[in-house]
């Protein structure tokens, strides 16, 4: 829905821009926000499928006990920063909404977009640490299989 909503900006915008000489109000601010959107909701269904780009250079070298436990501390860390970044965030997004902060042009309020984006870090975190470390330890018990090269 917000991938539609950005390309009716962006093409309301365009139109307005070059046909009507009337640009579309705002369209910078609601492209960040749907941009700040999309990214973050994102986070959690990319963790969840464990689509993150991996580079496996060594991952040959190491038994699959090593691995297993490398995976395990990466996910921990991963998701312990995570829920520090989101704390951060959280408190920025308070702060932002305290003080009354908006937009230029369509006086949106900033501070839910922070607060959003925490609550994503924070949806992160938990599908890294658990479906992380389940992952994890279902490779380690599973028969090794040899990785096709294509």
């Amino acid at each position: 829905m917000t991938l539609l909503a950005l390309m009716l900006i962006t093409c309301v915008d365009v139109f307005g821009r070059y046909l009507f000489n009337n640009p579309l109000t705002g369209s910078t601010e609601l492209t960040e926000i749907a941009v700040g959107i999309v990214i973050f909701s994102v986070f959690p269904i990319v963790s969840w499928r464990n689509d993150h780009v991996v580079v496996d250079i060594l991952d040959h070298f190491f038994s699959r006990r090593i691995h297993m436990i490398r995976t395990i501390v990466i996910n921990l860390l991963i998701s312990v920063a995570l829920v520090f970044l989101a704390q951060r965030i959280y408190v920025l997004g308070q702060r932002s909404l305290s003080y009354g902060e908006v937009t230029e042009y369509l006086e949106i309020p900033l501070g839910w977009m922070m607060i959003f984006i925490a609550v994503m870090c924070w949806i992160t975190a938990l599908a890294v640490v658990t479906l992380g470390v389940v992952r994890a330890i279902v490779e380690y018990r599973e028969p090794a299989h040899p990785v096709p090269y294509t």
